[in-house]
């Protein structure tokens, strides 16, 4: 279970690339992510992720670790 302060680092997923896109730090309330016309683009392979709507609840449930 993620405590307040851990940090959440999301990575892009494509094989051989794995570079950092955003850290994010929890706060342990469930809070809803406003992150429309929000993009995280990879500048090595050129992957583009629009994430929608989230919830904290939702970015610690498919963190790994």
């Amino acid at each position: 279970m993620k405590k307040s302060g851990d940090v959440i680092e999301i990575r892009c997923k494509r094989p051989n690339c794995n570079r950092m896109l955003l850290k994010y730090c929890v706060s342990v309330e469930n809070l809803s992510l406003y992150m429309e016309c929000f993009e995280l683009k990879c500048d090595k392979c050129k992957r583009v992720l629009r994430p929608k709507i989230y919830t904290e609840d939702m970015l610690i449930e498919k963190s790994e670790n």
